[in-house]
C-alpha cells in the first residue's frame, strides 16, 4: 500500500495534533519552569509543522516564521530569563475569585468576538497569494531574516555561557 498525498497529511495532522495537546498539557502542570519552556517550543513547532500541513506550498514560510520569532525567541528570552532570576524567590498566592473573573472575562471576549464578526459587513478582500508574498518576502527581506537568525542564535549561546559560568 502507498501512502497518497492526503493520507500523509492526515497521519502529520494526527501525530503533530497529539504532540500539540501533550505539549500543552506538560505546559501546564509542570512544576519547572525550563521543562514548561521545553515543552513550548515542542508545542510551538508541532503549530508550526500544523500550519505548513494544511498548503505546503504556500504556508511553510509562516511556519519558518512562526520557528524562528515566535519558537526562538520565546525559548531564548524564558531561557535568559530564568538564567537571571534563578535566585529569586516569588511567594505564590491562591486567590480564590480569580479563577471565576477569568472565566466570566474570557466568556465576554469570546461573546464580543462573535457578535463582533457576526455584525461585520463583510468587505470584499482581494484573494492574497500565498506563494507570491513569500517570493517577495524572501527577495526582498533575505536581510533583516538573516539578522533574525545571527540574533536569536547569539543570544541563545549568550544563555547556554552565562547558564554554564554558575
Amino acid at each position: 500500500m502507498f501512502l497518497t498525498s492526503e493520507l500523509l497529511q492526515l497521519i502529520i495532522f494526527g501525530i503533530f495534533s497529539v504532540v500539540s495537546l501533550i505539549a500543552a498539557v506538560y505546559i501546564i502542570n509542570s512544576k519547572n519552569v525550563f521543562y514548561a519552556a521545553v515543552s513550548l517550543a515542542f508545542l510551538g513547532i508541532a503549530i508550526a509543522v500544523l500550519i505548513a500541513d494544511l498548503a505546503p506550498g504556500s504556508y511553510s514560510i509562516y511556519s519558518a516564521f512562526h520557528i524562528l520569532l515566535y519558537v526562538g525567541a520565546t525559548v531564548v528570552f524564558l531561557s535568559i530569563s530564568m538564567v537571571i532570576f534563578k535566585d529569586l524567590y516569588v511567594k505564590q498566592e491562591r486567590v480564590t475569585p480569580s479563577g471565576i473573573a477569568a472565566a466570566v472575562t474570557a466568556v465576554a471576549l469570546f461573546l464580543a468576538f462573535i457578535f463582533g464578526l457576526s455584525s461585520s459587513s463583510g468587505t470584499n478582500v482581494p484573494p492574497v497569494s500565498l506563494q507570491e508574498l513569500a517570493t517577495d518576502l524572501l527577495t526582498s527581506f533575505w536581510f533583516p531574516a538573516i539578522v533574525l537568525v545571527v540574533a536569536l542564535l547569539t543570544t541563545l549561546i549568550e544563555a547556554i555561557t552565562l547558564a554554564r559560568r554558575d
